[in-house]
């Protein structure tokens, strides 16, 4: 047998001598709601306690006597403090623990009907809230989702906000472990990694070891899970359907003033009904997977942008297209799809690895390391340009984060970049080259934040010298526009997707303003599609791919 835990046998004391305070209590209700061997010890010292303070009551009228010449028979307790230890009137918190030990300790029938109810307001260790704004989830799979509901695969879910969709699936990984697979109509709000209030619609819960005690708060009761599985339905804000396909909950239903109810597998319940929580027959929620839900939409959008590729390859202005298909990922080159006479036909892949596209099947390029890269060579002038990119962001660790840059050193080098606010950036070396780096940059304001951090977004550029303009768009709406003051056409050169290769790092490193951090700008994240075309392209243009590849 293991010994006692020495922490849970200070706090076992303190509560049965009375000198527990608030903090101590709370660590041992925290403890008692975790662990079932605390609980189990509780109980064997409360028995313990029970028979000490029963023998001291009938030996010695409920104060034991010392003689100090007299022989003690029997090794004597140390006496409990009178008045200080009455099992029949303990504090409410201590009902709530005893109620907590009675359910692990007295066998449960298993019909719903004889699901066993306390009498007394329960007190459970319900997860407060997180800070609002803290992100506690992560959006795993979306399937059948509109766009405009603004949600996005990959993208961390905040405490305190909202959420709805109109119809569709969405899966939910909280911080926690817990998985939640939401139908929609549906609108609901994370409140915690172990805490989501859902306000409408069909949700199934899978409650892992590591999520014990995760919390639905419903409009008309709270479900308090102990690693399981289970749905609810809630519609009109009540909750027509609460059942458990594995394990075992707690509910606490409003409508009984809070008083505790445990449903096992296969139990069933409606809180929708005028007489408070009712029995109804187990009746499994028959949904689509999401899996393969998502795996059709993922097949319909890869045959809808394997649409768009044909046309786009017939493009003449299309110099570089770099797809990353499935069969590129056992080879270093990575075959350049466009068309176009006097482009190059690949690109180079160096210590960059791969990883999962914007959807099933899609491949994609992983950047995180100063060495990630692909090269490419790409002579010529170019009054005009557009870059286009599906990418997905990691983080902006560095001060800048190269999409696309030019060769260096030479008039017309193009820099394509994020600065580590999120800022879209747009540079052209002058004409004269002189040793201060001097560039004509275009920024936006920060239009990436951490909350886009793990989605793929669609990002695009268009510089057009004779116009005197840059424009940068995200998901195929503009973000920036500004008229430059020169009109430089632009050079690439041996370029650098993903990462900048810079010829003279420690002139660099050296140089005022510039210092060791200029020379490394590898994205973070993945690319998955890129494109380069020798024009300017219209929004309506931008919109229109953006619609026909998008992740979601």
């Amino acid at each position: 047998m293991n010994p006692p835990d020495p922490w849970l046998e200070k706090m076992l004391d303190a509560w049965f001598h009375g000198s527990m305070d608030a903090a101590m209590k709370r660590d041992l209700e925290e403890l008692l709601t975790r662990s079932a061997a605390a609980r189990q010890h509780f109980r064997d010292r409360a028995a313990m306690e029970t028979a000490l303070e029963r023998w001291a009551e009938n030996t010695h009228g409920g104060v034991i006597a010392f003689q100090p010449t007299a022989p003690v028979p029997v090794p004597v307790p140390v006496p409990v403090r009178e008045k200080k230890f009455r099992w029949l009137a303990l504090s409410g918190w201590a009902a709530a623990a005893l109620l907590v030990l009675g359910w692990m300790i007295f066998p449960r029938p298993k019909p719903v009907d004889s699901v066993v109810l306390t009498s007394e307001k329960p007190d459970p260790v319900t997860p407060a809230a997180a800070a609002p704004g803290a992100p506690v989830a992560y959006l795993s799979r979306l399937s059948g989702v509109p766009l405009a509901d603004g949600l996005m695969e990959g993208q961390c879910l905040t405490a305190g906000h909202e959420f709805s969709i109109r119809q569709g699936q969405l899966e939910l990984d909280f911080y926690s472990g817990a998985r939640v697979i939401i139908n929609g109509p549906a609108r609901f709000l994370p409140g915690s990694d172990m805490r989501l209030t859902v306000l409408e619609g069909s949700v199934q819960v899978e409650v892992p070891e590591s999520a014990k005690g995760f919390v639905m708060i419903l409009p008309d009761g709270m479900v308090t899970d102990f690693g399981t599985r289970f749905e609810v339905e809630v519609k009109d804000r009540k909750t027509s359907r609460l059942q458990v396909t594995e394990g075992e909950v707690e509910l606490a239903a409003t409508s009984q003033g809070g008083s505790a109810r445990r449903l096992l597998e296969g139990d069933a319940l409606t809180l929708a009904g005028p007489g408070g929580p009712q029995p109804i027959s187990f009746l499994p929620m028959v949904k689509d997977s999401i899996i393969a839900s998502s795996t059709k939409d993922s097949q319909l959008r890869a045959a809808r942008w394997e649409e768009t590729c044909a046309v786009l390859a017939a493009d003449p202005s299309l110099l570089v297209h770099f797809r990353f298909l499935q069969e590129e990922k056992d080879s270093r080159e990575i075959i350049n799809r466009s068309r176009a006479q006097n482009v190059p036909r690949h690109g180079t892949v160096i210590a960059a690895s791969w990883t999962r596209g914007r959807w099933e099947g899609k491949a994609a390029l992983s950047f995180s390391g100063p060495s990630d890269r692909v090269r490419v060579d790409l002579p010529g002038e170019y009054p005009e340009a557009t870059f286009a990119a599906w990418v997905k962001v990691d983080g902006f660790p560095r001060r800048y984060n190269g999409l696309f840059l030019s060769e260096a050193d030479v008039p017309g080098e193009a820099h394509w970049q994020f600065s580590t606010e999120g800022s879209f950036m747009f540079g052209v070396r002058p004409r004269e080259i002189r040793q201060d780096s001097s560039f004509h940059r275009h920024w936006s304001e920060p239009v990436l934040f951490a909350k886009d951090f793990g989605t793929w977004r669609f990002l695009t550029t268009t510089y057009d010298s004779a116009d005197r303009e840059v424009t940068h768009y995200v998901d195929g709406r503009e973000v920036f526009r500004a008229a430059t003051n020169h009109d430089i056409p632009l050079h690439f050169g041996r370029a650098t997707l993903g990462n900048f290769h810079d010829p003279n790092p420690t002139a660099h490193a050296n140089q005022p303003g510039l210092g060791e951090s200029w020379s490394f700008r590898n994205w973070c994240g993945a690319i998955d599609e890129f494109l380069l075309f020798s024009r300017a392209l219209s929004a309506a243009e931008i919109a229109a791919l953006h619609d026909a590849g998008r992740a979601g």
